[in-house]
């Protein structure tokens, strides 16, 4: 008898399409995944022509209203639309893109018994580096999520101090990328005239 597929519920307070590197890496992760079921929530795509790798896209309805006097506002707002979306879906599993800011916040206060891994990108944590407000939001995501993953060991070493060190055992280190170990090297030198030229992915 097959099993029945995983439904993960993540985000991103974006237009759902790739203008940015994690959704680029969100569109690449999830059809990876064998045996899951992804619902996307994020802002309408501005090319309606792009087709994203999610089974389900959810446009989020709520005004976008990053820091300012109106935040509290509307993260109560975000808060009643995810937990509307979260009712309805029931996931097995919620992947929230950031270590903090007002998507996750929502996801935190509404994820309930459902398992929640916050996924850190880094701009989240730089915010809370030099902000109450946003290092609020980190210590509620942090408490409220199973797992945090982060891709490298600097960016976990921050999250840690940042959370007072209470979260340490929930932190997992998974490079983005390929070691230099696996890399191929061609066995005869690139042929042409000119200097080498390298770009990053």
């Amino acid at each position: 008898m097959p099993m029945k597929p995983l439904t993960i519920l993540t985000d991103s307070n974006r237009a759902a399409e790739p203008s940015s590197g994690s959704l680029i890496l969100v569109n690449d992760l999830y059809p990876a995944m064998p045996d899951t079921r992804t619902i996307y929530l994020g802002r309408k795509p501005v090319d309606q022509e792009w087709r994203s790798a999610f089974d389900r896209l959810v446009p989020i309805s709520t005004t976008k209203r990053p820091l300012g006097p109106g935040f509290d506002a509307y993260v109560d707002e975000l808060t009643q639309e995810v937990g509307a979306l979260i009712e309805q879906v029931r996931p097995d599993a919620i992947h929230a893109q950031n270590v903090g800011f007002a998507l996750s916040l929502a996801f935190s206060r509404t994820a309930g018994t459902i398992p929640m891994m916050s996924i850190a990108h880094g701009p989240e944590v730089m915010a809370a580096e030099r902000n109450t407000t946003e290092h609020a939001a980190m210590l509620e995501v942090a408490a409220a999520s199973s797992a945090i993953v982060t891709p490298t060991s600097v960016l976990a070493n921050h999250i840690d101090r940042l959370t007072g060190h209470r979260f340490t055992d929930r932190i997992t280190v998974i490079p983005w990328g390929i070691r230099l170990a696996d890399a191929q090297a061609r066995d005869q030198p690139l042929t042409g005239i000119g200097p080498l030229s390298l770009g990053p992915v």
